[in-house]
């Protein structure tokens, strides 16, 4: 990466230290009052940008990050109860009107999503977005296609043995428990009068998936995802993350050809996105599975 990772201005900088003690890989440290890069951990960089963007004096700069790449933080906008009430407008919404997501709403989701947390930068996770209703329509008949054969080997034992030796110990019990019947119920209605059980006839479709080499990939992308969908509710939008798409996907030579997915990604997640039929009146309470305060 080289030593050229920092340039301070030392007659701004007021030698403060603040951007050496934030920087999480120790590549910086104060040199006769100024800040300068540590040598011998430049290679440690993460290009976080956080010395820079902590400087009070604007002193420091890193040429791998444009300026453009920094905004001024606004104040806190609200306090922790309408916070709290924000996430209890979250609902899983399955019933949509019959109307696009427009593009503006679209840019304003995939640039809340853009600010999850990244492991090391830069992001690893990359979105498609789905919504012209052909290309859905498309994705719905490869969903029951495949969803049809994986229904049909599990009504043999040979079938049974290949899937939960493709799907692995830990994933086969919910395949055999629960997602059979869930796709055969989907299946069967398709094919009884065309209704969409998996995507639920929204007209969005987001697909989130990852490199495979980077660190943390498979956190980054639901993160991002869940970013994405609050950002759909903080615009009126309903959403549900929908976990039967990514695995077809993931799998489907075909699909991941028309969706720009490069083989090194795994397709992580999944979002459906519309204008809500329905307002809610009524939050429902969720409980965590348990809290151990080791104290």
């Amino acid at each position: 990466m080289g030593t050229q990772l920092h340039l301070v201005d030392p007659d701004t900088c007021r030698g403060d230290g603040i951007c050496a003690d934030i920087c999480p890989e120790n590549a910086l440290e104060m040199v006769d009052g100024t800040a300068a890069t540590v040598e011998s951990r430049a290679d440690h960089c993460i290009v976080c940008g956080q010395c820079v963007a902590v400087c009070p004096t604007e002193s420091l700069r890193m040429p791998q990050l444009s300026a453009e790449a920094f905004r001024e933080l606004p104040r806190l906008p609200f306090g922790y109860g309408e916070f709290l009430d924000f996430l209890k407008l979250r609902r899983s919404v399955r019933v949509f009107k019959d109307r696009p997501v427009e593009q503006n709403l679209t840019d304003k989701i995939l640039e809340a999503a853009a600010t999850a947390p990244m492991g090391i930068p830069p992001h690893s996770t990359a979105v498609v977005v789905i919504d012209r209703r052909d290309e859905l329509d498309f994705l719905l008949k490869e969903l029951v296609e495949d969803y049809g054969k994986m229904v049909q080997a599990m009504a043999n034992p040979m079938g049974r043995a290949m899937i939960r030796l493709a799907a692995g110990a830990e994933d086969y019990p919910i395949l055999r428990d629960y997602i059979r019947d869930l796709a055969k119920y989907a299946n069967d209605a398709y094919h009884r009068d065309g209704t969409d059980r998996y995507m639920y006839n929204a007209p969005m479709v987001m697909l989130f998936h990852g490199n495979r080499r980077a660190m943390s990939y498979e956190e980054n992308a639901h993160l991002v995802c869940h970013h994405a969908m609050l950002a759909a509710v903080a615009l009126g939008l309903g959403t549900t993350i929908i976990g039967m798409i990514p695995p077809i996907v993931e799998r489907s030579k075909l699909l991941r050809k028309r969706y720009g997915i490069p083989k090194e990604n795994k397709v992580m997640t999944s979002l459906i996105l519309g204008h809500p039929k329905y307002s809610y009146r009524k939050s429902i309470r969720r409980d965590l599975a348990g809290v151990n305060l080791v104290r």
